[in-house]
């Protein structure tokens, strides 16, 4: 018999309504509260520190660049900031792939693309609603500048955002985070589509819900340097408690069949496609594990303390996020076994 749970004592809608609210509210603590906070109450805490340092913009191709986030969680020495950005440098104008961990990182990332070139941002793009890349969304629709997102995305923020930045605020001082707000997407597609902007031909690329409802990749053609958004991590324990894993496990498959030259994920340094092969293997393993020790009827406590998979135990985060991917593993397949 399976250790007890209260997932199998409540109606599947409570056990997912739960389910989803516990990750989001998880979520937003580990990285607005670790990073944002915390970030926004030292920099009140004394005199003007002057503009926030993000990190460069490291080329990865040609007019192709990247704004490394932390391989860490967030803290006050990151700023959150713990997601790769990307900037496209195209002909006639720029795009942006996430906007950052807050309004000051979004404001931070327009200055770096300023002293890159004189050319204009004309288009965000963001991949998910993860707070670590849309909460720098105010800089730039601020500006005039569209932020194109799915309509998943959208729906996702709008159910679920105000209330992470009101989790935020009631556990610091609202002043340090004024400038922090929610921003929503102001372009909004519904599937993948070819984009001509600024000069490059990009490819945005939706394979249904994945990480997270809403998940988009972007394939610039000409460079072929894919970013995958949130849908990959490279040598990062990935955040899974939303995932769909067997559409995403499709879904990373599907990436690498395009043979991209490089990729960027969400997490982790850019490399080659191979980085995909791993990504794929470690959800493939989190699942099929998982799975087998509730078939053998392993409770949920236990699966969580002796799962572990070896191989990816030197990846960042291991420690703290592969515990609780199992975790909300375990209950998906299990509310998935009592539906039968």
């Amino acid at each position: 018999m399976n250790g007890f749970s209260l997932a199998r004592c409540a109606p599947a809608r409570l056990r997912e309504a739960r389910s989803v609210w516990d990750a989001i509210i998880a979520h937003s603590r580990s990285l607005a509260i670790g990073g944002l906070l915390a970030a926004a109450g030292s920099a009140s805490a004394g005199d003007d520190p002057g503009p926030l340092d993000y990190g460069a913009l490291q080329a990865v191709a040609p007019g192709v660049y990247v704004q490394r986030g932390a391989d860490s969680a967030a803290s006050t020495a990151n700023r959150g900031a713990v997601a790769n950005l990307g900037v496209l440098v195209g002909p006639t104008g720029v795009i942006v792939v996430n906007t950052g961990s807050s309004r000051a990182h979004g404001e931070a990332l327009l200055a770096a693309v300023a002293r890159l070139t004189d050319r204009p941002v004309v288009l965000a793009i963001v991949t998910q609603a993860s707070p670590d890349q849309v909460l720098g969304n105010s800089a730039f629709s601020g500006r005039g500048i569209a932020v194109l997102a799915h309509r998943d995305t959208d729906s996702f923020m709008r159910e679920h955002c105000d209330a992470c930045v009101a989790d935020v605020k009631s556990q610091a001082d609202n002043d340090a985070l004024a400038s922090t707000h929610v921003a929503w997407p102001t372009r909004l597609i519904e599937g993948s589509q070819t984009l001509s902007v600024g000069g490059r031909t990009l490819q945005i690329l939706y394979l249904g819900w994945t990480k997270q409802p809403g998940c988009l990749a972007v394939l610039d053609a000409s460079s072929g340097v894919l970013f995958t958004g949130d849908m990959a991590s490279f040598g990062v324990v990935p955040q899974t408690q939303l995932g769909h894993l067997p559409a995403w496990i499709d879904a990373v498959g599907q990436l690498q069949a395009l043979a991209p030259a490089l990729v960027v994920p969400g997490h982790g340094a850019p490399g080659p496609a191979a980085g995909l092969v791993s990504m794929r293997e470690y959800l493939q393993a989190l699942l099929d594990d998982t799975r087998a020790a509730y078939q053998r009827g392993d409770g949920l406590m236990e699966t969580v303390e002796q799962l572990s998979l070896s191989r990816f135990r030197g990846w960042a985060l291991y420690d703290t996020q592969h515990r609780r991917n199992v975790h909300f593993t375990y209950l998906q397949i299990e509310e998935q076994e009592l539906k039968k």
